[in-house]
């Protein structure tokens, strides 16, 4: 209850449950690729500084664009709005199009909060890869989306599980009372984070999406989902 009213309150009268049906009955022409190997492990110095990069630009876009009948689309990355609207597409998040930007994905982050369901997951299967696949995509994510969170979800566990457990074991806040967030969302923010955005392409924040972890609302894009 408490995410449909934050994401009502962004979405005025766009109904993000209505949005999230429509955009599940849409079809990508070019399916995202498959992963062949874990991002998170590459060395390649040039991979790194793309990733940097791309997270510091605030002008690119990521958008799609309708057959006539509007049920297939076509998805595309674009330097800016403006380039992007002048092509005949609409925008459907900040960034470069990455793993998680078709549709299907949208569908999922407008009608789920993902911190618990994924944390949960990730405790539930944390030596079995292929549970913890299964246990992602059952909440209705893509193929290779699902492939970026699995890797993002084992990237943390390594780097970050003590403050992780702790966190779960004293069922802590997202949020200090400072404003902070808590030790393990802060050390997925900065050790998992970089990678996952640059490869997941779309991110709640990146999307217009709010969610229970309260960021400040410059950090929420500015859009809505209203192109079904």
């Amino acid at each position: 209850m408490i995410l449909s009213i934050l994401i009502i309150g962004v979405f005025g009268d766009c109904d993000p449950n209505y949005a999230a049906q429509q955009f599940k009955l849409k079809t990508i022409q070019e399916p995202i690729p498959a992963y062949q190997e874990d991002p998170y492990y590459s060395e390649e110095q040039e991979y790194l500084q793309d990733v940097e990069q791309a997270l510091s630009d605030r002008h690119t876009v990521c958008a799609i664009k309708f057959d006539d009948l509007k049920q297939n689309y076509t998805i595309q990355t674009f330097a800016d709005q403006e380039d992007a609207i002048n092509s005949g597409f609409t925008i459907t998040h900040q960034g470069k199009c990455g793993a998680c930007s078709t549709l299907q994905d949208l569908s999922v982050y407008l009608t789920t909060d993902l911190t618990r369901p994924v944390r949960k997951c990730g405790l539930a299967h944390p030596f079995n890869k292929k549970k913890l696949a299964k246990c992602i995509q059952s909440l209705g994510f893509t193929d290779t989306c699902t492939q970026i969170w699995v890797f993002n979800t084992l990237f943390t566990k390594k780097k970050c599980f003590r403050p992780c457990i702790i966190s779960f074991l004293t069922n802590e806040d997202f949020v200090k009372p400072n404003g902070d967030l808590n030790n393990c969302l802060q050390c997925d923010e900065d050790t998992s984070g970089p990678i996952f955005k640059y490869e997941s392409g779309r991110t709640r924040r990146n999307s217009g999406i709010h969610s229970e972890i309260d960021r400040p609302n410059d950090q929420i894009y500015n859009m809505t989902h209203c192109y079904y």
